[in-house]
């Protein structure tokens, strides 16, 4: 029997140059998504489902920000966060939600929904590759310095 993934008491602090953790069951996207992302100058890490991204949350260090998709196997994008917002320290963590489902929210649903989750930004799927950039040097300054021939 495994013992349930819990981050109470967690020592480390959120760490100021960890890699991103990309959270996304489709093969493709993530692929596709970690591929553009090392190429900009990110160090990243993957998880195909929300037990996955939980292992990596547990990991040192942790992650400086985390694309989480909402419609994910075996732990949904909300019980990830839900989990999340249990260690302080990973509650600081920003994520950014690349997800489909969250597309049809009103603002005004997406801003309270950001307000009790922690989420920092949401991003409709398929993501914007400059609106991507834009939203991680705005939320990580400093963190990654982008190639400047990388394909934007």
């Amino acid at each position: 029997m495994s013992r349930p993934l819990t981050f109470q008491g967690m020592a480390s602090a959120v760490a100021a140059g960890g890699p991103l953790l990309i959270v996304e069951d489709d093969v493709d996207i993530r692929e596709a998504l970690q591929t553009y992302l090392e190429l900009q100058g990110y160090e990243v890490r993957v998880a195909g489902d929300g037990r996955e991204a939980l292992a990596h949350l547990a990991a040192l260090p942790p992650p400086s920000l985390i694309l989480l998709d909402m419609g994910l196997p075996v732990l949904d994008g909300h019980r990830v966060l839900t989990a999340r917002g249990t260690d302080p320290a990973l509650a600081r963590v920003p994520v950014v939600i690349l997800s489909a489902e969250t597309a049809d929210m009103s603002p005004r649903d997406r801003a309270v929904y950001a307000a009790s989750q922690g989420v920092a930004a949401f991003l409709p799927k398929p993501v914007d590759p400059k609106r991507l950039l834009e939203t991680l040097r705005r939320l990580l300054p400093g963190l990654a310095a982008p190639q400047a021939d990388a394909p934007v």
